[in-house]
């Protein structure tokens, strides 16, 4: 099961991670290292989205 704290942390982690860094900076056209931009794609980019349905299970499971 996963509280809220490590759901959130889970997203950060992915939001930072090397693969996001690089999407993001294709995107742009340059290296991003910026925690705050790297952020804001991954959101607007449906980071968030896929996350979710990664752990669907986990969360329902800690909802109960």
């Amino acid at each position: 099961m996963m509280n809220l704290s490590e759901y959130l942390r889970g997203q950060l982690q992915e939001a930072c991670s090397a693969e996001n860094k690089w999407y993001c900076s294709q995107y742009f056209g340059y290296e991003i290292t910026d925690p705050k931009t790297l952020l804001e794609y991954y959101i607007k980019h449906g980071g968030t989205q896929h996350f979710a349905q990664q752990h669907q299970k986990e969360l329902e499971c800690s909802s109960r």
